[in-house]
């Protein structure tokens, strides 16, 4: 056999051992939408600094958000579900300021969407 017919070979049992693989997991970016990734920025960039960090100066401390949807209810006893979170985000309560006139609609939708995936 040429050198030429045993390059070809090479290159012909390469391409087939590609076959057959199952698929890789999804990248993160595949595997989260995009809704879910402006809510991710929206959450690092809005709320994080106080649902993430503890801070000493305030009397109540917000209450972390990881896992919120797998809960019954908010801090305040109201139930957990996409309503009374978007009432919290755009009213606020408590310390926590009101965040409607900083965010418009299709921003705090995304970020509900980022907050039912948050664990």
């Amino acid at each position: 056999m040429t050198v030429r017919g045993l390059l070809l070979l090479a290159g012909l049992a390469l391409l087939l051992s590609g076959c057959g693989k199952q698929q890789s997991q999804p990248s993160r970016s595949q595997s989260v939408s995009n809704a879910e990734l402006q809510g991710e920025w929206l959450y690092d960039n809005n709320c994080a600094e106080c649902h993430e960090n503890p801070q000493p100066d305030l009397h109540k401390q917000p209450p972390n958000l990881h896992g919120l949807f797998r809960r019954t209810s908010l801090p305040s006893g109201a139930p957990v579900n996409d309503a009374e979170v978007r009432k919290t985000i755009i009213e606020g309560r408590g310390t926590m300021p009101a965040f409607d006139q900083r965010l418009r609609k299709e921003d705090v939708d995304d970020l509900i969407s980022y907050l039912r995936k948050l664990n």
